[in-house]
């Protein structure tokens, strides 16, 4: 019976040998020797630690490979602690480009198919844009399609002798010469008394 518990005791600390290479061998704090002893009392002890009169069982282990740093990158968001002490996520360190609005010119007056009764053929013209003129910035009349005098800065006109009947106007916003905004087309009706009927519209 006596052999039996010591075969069995030894069996025990065998065991516990082998499981605690395992969880040696496993753990992230990878250790190189192993540290054995029995005490007093016959029990088998094995420890990672360093103890007085304890055989040593050096142990072969791979080190633990760390994961690869992650490259810094001076664009990538960045985290501050706010007033409150929680941590906020900020924007790009760097500034972010201004969005405007896209160039626009349009046609005040006259209005899409108005009559105009004039007859001295005078077609008076005003447009808005959203841009100042200046820095480059004109704007140019067209009359049925043709150009009509040279690019300016105001954005009113005022046509002479202009045919009767219909007519098709259009506004373009230039900058340094380059178009960057028309205006829409709209369509106009001249009436003015003609040189061999003065007397009609």
């Amino acid at each position: 019976m006596h052999s039996y518990f010591l075969g069995y005791s030894v069996f025990k600390s065998w065991l516990t040998f082998a499981l605690v290479i395992c969880c040696t061998i496993t753990s992230i704090q990878a250790q190189a020797n192993i540290y054995t002893w029995t005490d007093e009392n016959g029990i088998v002890h094995f420890s990672d630690q360093p103890h007085a009169k304890a055989d040593i069982f050096p142990i072969d282990v791979a080190p633990v490979s760390k994961p690869p740093k992650q490259p810094t990158n001076k664009n990538s968001a960045t985290s501050a602690q706010g007033n409150n002490g929680d941590s906020r996520h900020l924007l790009f360190d760097t500034e972010l480009p201004k969005h405007t609005k896209p160039s626009s010119i349009q046609i005040m007056s006259p209005l899409h198919e108005q009559t105009i009764r004039n007859n001295e053929g005078i077609i008076t013209l005003s447009a808005v844009a959203n841009r100042t003129m200046d820095k480059g910035h004109t704007a140019k009349l067209y009359l049925d399609g043709k150009a009509y005098g040279k690019s300016q800065t105001r954005l009113d006109w005022r046509l002479v002798d202009i045919d009767r009947g219909s007519h098709q106007l259009q506004v373009k916003l230039l900058k340094y010469g380059k178009v960057i905004a028309s205006s829409e087309k709209i369509t106009v009706f001249l009436h003015r008394a003609s040189r061999l009927h003065p007397n009609r519209p």
